[in-house]
């Protein structure tokens, strides 16, 4: 993930703090958690390889976050970029 594609989700200036806050990957994961784990409490997410139901709901979390970065690059024009 590029940072032009991954940014702050809540830009702030806190350089001299050497971070800016959470990233819009880890947020939008974070918003799919509640639904995830619903879906998954009635049986429903596919666990593929993950051992546990926490480990499926992680790895589902963040590919779904993924697939919304990839079409937000897409919808804003920036797709690609550095790290």
């Amino acid at each position: 993930m590029t940072c032009a594609n991954n940014p702050p989700a809540f830009p702030r200036d806190h350089r001299h703090l050497g971070h800016n806050g959470m990233d819009l990957r880890d947020y939008f994961a974070g918003q799919a958690i509640n639904q995830l784990t619903a879906i998954s409490a009635k049986g429903d997410l596919d666990r593929g390889d993950a051992g546990t139901p926490a480990e499926a709901i992680a790895r589902q979390a963040y590919t779904l976050a993924d697939a919304m970065l990839a079409e937000r690059a897409k919808a804003t024009g920036q797709e690609g970029g550095a790290l």
